[in-house]
């Protein structure tokens, strides 16, 4: 039941994809975080999936913008654009108002957090609950937080991944950095243009990352390999090659490494009682890069802890979003009982 007579929801605004929760329904959408605009008079012209399907396939009138960048707002105007423009999508009217949970990453400056907030009010939001990215997937994904007891989770989205040790509500020693899926789609594209000398797009090293892409490369997996078209760079005509999943784990391993090292800093940086309790019960990951076949074992080889995924990786922010709604109506009743 709304709060007030409002919806309430949840929203996951990341670089990749933003996903909205509304509450006692469950994720109500999930749309790519991309804009289509003119570029002669800079309009908007689509959003999301209908946004996607003109992504290397329009005109030089048109251009396809991220608004999002690592994990951040670089466009303003047409990151409240979208916002809106989803949100209405979501509860399948005009809105006035509903209050909403927002995760953001957790070492987004006071500037850049104070962007976020300025962005929802100025579709209409007022009330809104701002949560760390890590805070909200630990929820998600069903930890016990609230505990005195020590569980780390690791949420690689698209454009950064936040690391947090969380012990008694609270984050007690995190980190987050600008690599994530996107970095890997940007490292496969430059080994394919510098090794096969061919001129891809995004959507296709996210193709090839999916097909053939391995944290964990070993010999068994030299056979693999996958057929793709793109732009030969000396005649500049089109070209089928084969690609090769050793030279797509070299590409990404620029990606896992230093991944791989924010966590050990993490892990370095925690009092020895929770990093025990770490130990004990293990690395949680989550987020659309944890899909990467074998980061797991990655993970688990170089650092020796359990590492764990999450059943359902890309939804997991949202849902611990989703659960914080309660902790508005809470606030709210507070804030009531101390006016009387």
């Amino acid at each position: 039941m709304a709060f007030f007579g409002k919806q309430r929801l949840g929203i996951d605004l990341g670089t990749a994809n933003t996903l909205i929760y509304i509450e006692n329904k469950g994720i109500a959408l999930r749309e790519p975080s991309i804009v289509a605009i003119k570029k002669d008079t800079k309009e908007a012209v689509a959003f999301g999936k209908e946004a996607e399907q003109l992504v290397g396939r329009t005109s030089d009138n048109y251009e396809i913008i991220r608004p999002m960048k690592d994990g951040v707002i670089a466009n303003f105007s047409l990151t409240k654009q979208m916002l809106a423009h989803f949100i209405k999508k979501a509860i399948h009217r005009s809105f006035t108002g509903p209050d909403v949970v927002i995760c953001v990453p957790s070492n987004i400056t006071k500037v850049e957090r104070r962007a976020v907030i300025d962005a929802i009010k100025d579709i209409g939001i007022r009330k809104a609950l701002i949560v760390d990215e890590p805070f909200a997937a630990a929820l998600g994904a069903n930890l016990a937080i609230y505990e005195p007891r020590g569980k780390m989770v690791v949420d690689i989205g698209g454009g950064t991944t936040d690391i947090a040790v969380i012990s008694y509500g609270e984050i007690v020693k995190g980190n987050a950095i600008v690599y994530g899926g996107h970095k890997m789609n940007e490292a496969i594209l430059d080994y394919v243009r510098d090794r096969y000398q061919l001129v891809i797009g995004m959507q296709t090293a996210e193709e090839i990352k999916l097909a053939i892409g391995n944290a964990n490369f070993t010999k068994d997996d030299e056979k693999d390999h996958r057929v793709i078209k793109g732009r030969n760079i000396a005649t500049g005509l089109p070209e089928e090659k084969i690609v090769r999943a050793n030279v797509i784990a070299e590409a990404i391993d620029e990606v896992i490494n230093p991944i791989v090292t924010a966590i050990k800093q993490v892990l370095e940086e925690t009092p020895p009682e929770l990093a025990v309790d770490v130990l004990e019960s293990g690395i949680v990951i989550t987020g659309g890069g944890s899909l990467l076949r074998r980061l797991p074992e990655r993970i688990q080889r170089e650092i020796g802890i359990p590492v764990h995924l999450v059943q359902v990786p890309l939804d997991t922010v949202v849902v611990g979003a989703g659960r914080l709604l309660k902790e508005m109506e809470n606030q709210a009743r507070l804030a009531e009982r101390d006016r009387r």
